[in-house]
C-alpha cells in the first residue's frame, strides 16, 4: 500500500508507470550526450582562459648566465677608487689591472661584452650593485662575510689573505704590563680604526666585542687617525698592512704589526642571487687561472710600480 500525505489511496486505485526498453535506452543516451558535451564546453571554456592568462603574463625565468649571454653584455660592478695592485685607472683614465683582466676573460669567454659600473663609491655598494641587479657581479677586494652572503652568491676565493693590525708600540706595550703583546691584541678593547662600509667593520664587530670601532672614510684616514694617536690600531689585511710598511719604513719605529693566523679574509667575485651556472662558470676561471693572485706576487707588483 502507498501512503501520501493525506491519507490512504482507496484500495481500487493502482499507479503505474511505464516505459517500453528502446524508448528508455535512447533517453539515458541522449542525457550521457548531454553531460558529455557541457562538460566538453567546460574545459575548453577553462583552457581558453588560462591561454589568457599566459598571453598577458609571461613567465620569466630568474637571470642566469643565459639571460646574459642573450643580452651580449656582463655588468660588473667595482668601486670608484683604486685599489693599488688589484684595479686602478691609468694614466689615460683607463681601468687596468688583476681584477679587470679576470673580469675581461670571464666576458671573452661567456663571448659577451664586458661593462664596468665603476661609480662605487664603498666597498659594499659594489655588493649593493650586485644585489639590486644594477650589476651581475662585483670585483673590488671584496671579502666574504655573513651578512653579504645574505644578499648576493660569491665565488670561491681568488685570494685567501690573513686579517692583520698596525698598532701602536707604546699604546699595546703600556696595556701589556710585561706580558707578550699578543695577550693585549687577540682580546684588544681598545680604538680600532677601520674602512666605512667595508667587511672590517663586520670582522671587528664580530672579533672584537669590547672595542671602540672607529670607521674612518678612506684607508688613508685610517693609517693617519693612527699616526695622530686618534685610534690605537688599524685593521686590515695583511697585503695593505705590509704596504704600508713598505712604503713609508720609518713607521717600523713607531707601530709593529701582526697578522691573525685564525681570521681570514676570503677575496671573491659577488654575483647575483639568482646565478648559479654563472658562479659555477666564474669558480672554474679562478681554478684554471694561470697567473694565480699571490700575497707576494701582489706585494711585488706593487713595489715596481
Amino acid at each position: 500500500m502507498l501512503t501520501s500525505l493525506g491519507g490512504h489511496f482507496p484500495p481500487a486505485c493502482k499507479i503505474s508507470l511505464k516505459f517500453s526498453p528502446p524508448a528508455l535506452r535512447a533517453g539515458l543516451s541522449a542525457l550521457r550526450l548531454c553531460r558529455q558535451l557541457v562538460l566538453a564546453l567546460t574545459l575548453l571554456g577553462i583552457a581558453a582562459a588560462f591561454a589568457a592568462v599566459h598571453a598577458q603574463e609571461p613567465i620569466q625565468g630568474p637571470k642566469d648566465s643565459q639571460a646574459i649571454i642573450a643580452r651580449g653584455t656582463i655588468k660588473v660592478a667595482i668601486t670608484k677608487f683604486d685599489l693599488p695592485a688589484f684595479h686602478w685607472h691609468t694614466a689615460k683614465g683607463e681601468l687596468a689591472g688583476p681584477e679587470i683582466e679576470l673580469s675581461r676573460l670571464i666576458g671573452r669567454l661567456l663571448k659577451v661584452g664586458v661593462e664596468f659600473v665603476d661609480d662605487c663609491p664603498t666597498f659594499d655598494s659594489v655588493i649593493d650593485a650586485v644585489a639590486s641587479g644594477r650589476a651581475d657581479i662585483g670585483v673590488s677586494k671584496l671579502s666574504q662575510t655573513p651578512s653579504r652572503i645574505l644578499h648576493v652568491r660569491f665565488s670561491e676565493p681568488y685570494l685567501v689573505l690573513r686579517q692583520a693590525f698596525l698598532f701602536n708600540r707604546a699604546t699595546i706595550g703600556t696595556q701589556a704590563e710585561g706580558r707578550p703583546p699578543e695577550d693585549v691584541l687577540r682580546t684588544f678593547n681598545g680604538a680600532i680604526g677601520v674602512i666605512a662600509k667595508s667587511a672590517y667593520v663586520e670582522f671587528a664587530q664580530r672579533n672584537f666585542p669590547d672595542a671602540q670601532i672607529v670607521e674612518l672614510q678612506t684607508w688613508e684616514d685610517s693609517v693617519d687617525a693612527l699616526v695622530n694617536n686618534r685610534v690605537d690600531v688599524v685593521y686590515r689585511d695583511e697585503f695593505e698592512i705590509r704596504r704600508v710598511l713598505n712604503s713609508n719604513p720609518v713607521l717600523n719605529v713607531r707601530f709593529g704589526s701582526v697578522a691573525f693566523t685564525d681570521q681570514k679574509s676570503y677575496l671573491s667575485f659577488a654575483v647575483c642571487e639568482s646565478c648559479v651556472r654563472l658562479q659555477q662558470f666564474i669558480n672554474y676561471q679562478i681554478g684554471d687561472n694561470r697567473v694565480p693572485f699571490t700575497l707576494y706576487g701582489l706585494l711585488a707588483f706593487q713595489a715596481q710600480n
